[in-house]
């Protein structure tokens, strides 16, 4: 079975020499070189710069559209970054610019039928065979075209001629038993794939296919054992991380999911449903930013794909809250299938969904204003009682400076309460405890009107005090001095 990743880039002769400079962007094999160099220079373990090269493939183009070897980088690189309708439209540039180029021959194969146009596969398969019956690598891929294409007879019948070629071909049996899964006939599938394993024990995909197996039987336990097991033997292997995953973030396991899901990323930059299990891992991991930008790359590549826009909009409803995104992308799906959705359609549904979050938010909001509203005019009305207070403080405290000496209100109790009272509100004033001003002021309000309504008894009191003292007696005069005796003579 031919690989898109196990294709060689086409390699300029000139490699070695690019202008120091930078490329001639006028020259096609500049650029086509420079698209190369691009490739090449990333550094270990991290993703080329696919986007840069596929502009100067793109140049190349341009400036000579009669370069078959630029038109297939173009496809790869394009296929890298999960554009695989612009691919197939390279590929087959470069073949029909060079009929008997066989890398983009299997690579417009490989991505037709990923595309769900397998029977269109297996045309160009079947014209390559002609000329070359015995090439059992490119019969297989005619298999796995065939069975996107759902002729399994016609994929068992090639199934056949492989196995009479060699009754040990690994990737027969392997192909058989995925056909008896899309037919159905799942312990047949388990049966050609356990044959498989016997061939190659070491066969990850095998595994893989035996985990797809058991996941449609109902045993998922056995299914994840095989998955890691197709893993453990082969890290980069696409499906079982992609199996893997998805099984991961059903059952909340973001970590693993996010794990699986960056293997295929570093294996398959452009794939879909990577990105797309990706997405959902960042967002578990609360990477919200991150997770919106992946989703964004899915609907760039595939602009008709109804799960990233579905996501995206879920996103953005329930975790950013931000409303307005939510409805683009749901706007966006919408006018992606514009004629050829009806209005019960889930999407407007999901429209519906984000409708109710906004009046929600928006109750939200408008509940939260009333309660700050409310607590504003609270404190204004706690700041005038507290002035208030400050004010009947000042008439307490000169009330009793003045009658605190009264005998009437000594004996109704009015001065110790009045005292009491007033250290009490003196507290409160001088810590500026606003929210307890209304309490104090109910104790002076009913206190001070009273002791104001005794001063007239009070001032009458102190008159009556003074008309009765006795007058007090004048000074005795002053006796008059002695003379002093007259000083003795000599």
């Amino acid at each position: 079975m031919f690989s898109n990743t196990s294709i060689a880039l086409v390699l300029a002769a000139s490699l070695m020499g690019c202008p120091k400079k930078g490329p001639d962007l006028t020259s096609p094999v500049d650029t086509f070189n420079e698209g190369v160099r691009l490739l090449q220079s990333a550094p270990e373990g991290s993703a080329a710069d696919f986007g840069a090269a596929y502009t100067m493939f793109e140049a190349s183009i341009t400036a000579d559209p009669g370069r078959a070897k630029a038109q297939y980088n173009a496809g790869w690189t394009a296929e890298q970054q999960g554009f695989k309708a612009k691919a197939a439209q390279h590929y087959r540039t470069a073949l029909n610019l060079s009929p008997g180029y066989s890398n983009a021959l299997f690579s417009l194969g490989i991505v037709l039928t990923e595309l769900g146009k397998g029977a269109e596969a297996a045309e160009l398969y079947k014209d390559y065979l002609q000329k070359t019956p015995d090439d059992i690598a490119v019969r297989n891929n005619l298999v796995e075209a065939l069975t996107g294409a759902q002729a399994y007879e016609e994929a068992l019948d090639n199934i056949r001629v492989i196995l009479r070629a060699d009754n040990t071909n690994v990737g027969a049996y392997r192909n058989l038993s995925r056909i008896y899964f899309k037919m159905g006939k799942l312990e047949m599938s388990q049966l050609c794939a356990e044959k498989a394993k016997t061939l190659a024990k070491g066969d990850s995909g095998i595994y893989n296919n035996i985990g797809v197996t058991f996941l449609v039987m109902g045993d998922k336990q056995a299914a994840i054992s095989e998955f890691k097991t197709a893993t453990k033997l082969d890290p980069a292997n696409v499906p079982a991380n992609l199996n893997l995953g998805y099984l991961a973030i059903d059952s909340g396991d973001y970590e693993l999911g996010f794990k699986s899901f960056s293997a295929v990323a570093s294996s398959e930059p452009g794939n879909i449903a990577g990105k797309l299990g990706l997405a959902v891992s960042l967002r578990g991991k609360k990477d919200f930013e991150a997770a919106g930008k992946l989703y964004d790359e899915v609907i760039a590549a595939d602009p008709k794909n109804e799960a990233a826009y579905f996501n995206a909009a879920t996103l953005h409803r329930k975790y950013t809250k931000n409303f307005k995104k939510a409805s683009k992308y749901l706007d966006a799906y919408v006018a992606a299938f514009q004629g050829q959705i009806d209005p019960g359609h889930p999407v407007f549904e999901r429209k519906a969904l984000v409708q109710k979050a906004i009046d929600a938010e928006t109750a939200k909001k408008a509940e939260a204003n009333r309660r700050k509203q409310e607590a504003e005019e609270r404190k204004k009305r706690q700041r005038k009682v507290f002035e208030d207070l400050k004010v009947k403080v000042a008439s307490l405290d000169a009330l009793l400076t003045k009658y605190g000496s009264c005998e009437l209100m000594i004996e109704m109790g009015g001065i110790d309460m009045g005292q009491m009272v007033l250290e009490q509100a003196q507290m409160v004033v001088e810590a500026e405890e606003i929210d307890m001003a209304a309490d104090v002021m109910t104790f002076m309000d009913d206190l001070l009107p009273q002791l104001q309504s005794n001063t007239a008894f009070c001032d009458d009191e102190f008159s009556a005090k003074a008309a009765a003292a006795p007058a007090e007696a004048a000074p005795a005069e002053a006796a008059p001095a002695e003379a002093a005796p007259a000083e003795a003579t000599e």
